[in-house]
């Protein structure tokens, strides 16, 4: 048969395949004029690799850097994800960032480290168009469709950072809920002290892993106070503090970010208080939080407290029935901080007398 054209010469019925012709070293083998990428092909295997969830305690954990984040990625954290995002648009009143961000001289370049399900990413790519945003996840959990001037990449930020141009002289960098991610805070806000232009902000949002009232103290002996204890410690034993929160403030400025400031919002644990709007948060807060605790326990306290599935589900029974007693009016404190790289050598921040400014509020109407 006749090969017609280049489609039938690129079909297997027009080639020969004889041991003779492969086996005779006289024969030349020819290169191929357009070889395949390794880099391409390295690529198409992390993507495939990156799906291949772990499964344990009956939930899915990423699988790029397996293991080094301890909690799930399936479509019950995504949804809690989510409804957090919701409450977190309601305590902040709409405003995704706290930052003195600008439209009429908008940033160019942000990065939005542990994006999720980048919500937090495609709001802001809506509302700074101008702007090329990048949201880093360790999970392929962000939609496809989104604004032409964002895209996901899965990135661990414990690692040595990317060093394409995009990564450099970045005007805004924000975290948000990111607590128990990070290995190394203080190397964290270094790093985007170095990545950002002169005068470019770094902005974190983060929760308190501890409770509180204004009504005297919370017992020790409180199921949820236990279980924000038990986080913390092992949060500690894991290398991924969550209760360093309370410190960020300092670490900026120590790091050499001026003009930082703190604001800290009270978030009420159930639908105890008056204000319709805290009622309204502290239930949804308490949905969200009662929804995440068998996520955020069975890691940590498996593999760090030597506590099975089993046990731990039995003591949230006692945690989720705390989260609910209205006569206990507690709250999680949620900090944000900001702070701006200086823009020339001697840059001291606002106040004339040299010292970084900072404001603390605490928010509770």
């Amino acid at each position: 048969m006749e090969p017609r054209g280049d489609a039938a010469a690129e079909s297997p019925d027009s080639f020969e395949f004889t041991f003779e012709f492969y086996l005779d070293r006289s024969a030349r083998i020819e290169a191929d004029p357009n070889p395949a990428n390794n880099d391409r092909l390295e690529t198409a295997s992390l993507t495939e690799s990156i799906f291949d969830y772990h499964t344990q305690y009956g939930r899915t954990y990423h699988a790029y850097r397996a293991g080094s984040y301890y909690v799930p990625n399936d479509h019950l954290e995504l949804e809690r994800i989510d409804s957090q995002y919701e409450i977190l648009k309601i305590l902040l009143d709409g405003r995704l960032y706290l930052a003195p961000l600008s439209h009429e001289n908008p940033p160019r370049k942000i990065i939005d480290f542990a994006t999720g399900t980048g919500r937090w990413a495609i709001d802001m790519a809506d509302e700074f168009p101008q702007a090329q945003i990048i949201g880093t996840d360790l999970s392929p959990i962000q939609p496809q469709l989104v604004p032409p001037n964002l895209r996901f990449e899965i990135d661990d930020g414990n690692e040595e950072w990317q060093t394409g141009s995009d990564w450099f002289d970045i005007d805004y960098i924000h975290f948000r809920v990111t607590v128990a991610a990070w290995s190394d805070w203080p190397w964290m806000i270094r790093n985007s002290l170095e990545r950002l232009r002169p005068g470019g902000w770094l902005e974190m949002q983060e929760p308190d892993c501890d409770i509180d009232t204004d009504d005297g103290e919370i017992p020790p002996d409180n199921a949820l106070k236990r279980w924000f204890a038990d986080l913390r410690h092992a949060g500690v034993l894991a290398d991924r503090p969550v209760h360093i929160v309370p410190d960020l403030k300092q670490m900026f400025i120590e790091a050499g970010f001026v003009d930082v400031h703190e604001k800290v919002y009270k978030i009420p644990l159930n639908g105890w208080p008056r204000s319709n709007k805290l009622k309204k948060i502290g239930e949804m807060w308490q949905r969200s939080l009662g929804e995440g605790l068998s996520g955020f326990s069975y890691a940590y306290f498996d593999r760090w407290l030597n506590m099975r599935k089993e046990e731990i589900e039995v003591a949230l029974v006692d945690v989720r029935n705390a989260l609910a007693d209205q006569r206990v009016h507690g709250y999680e404190k949620f900090y944000v901080v900001w702070g701006r790289k200086p823009e020339y050598p001697g840059d001291r921040g606002a106040v004339p007398n040299g010292q970084s400014i900072y404001s603390e509020t605490t928010i509770l109407e």
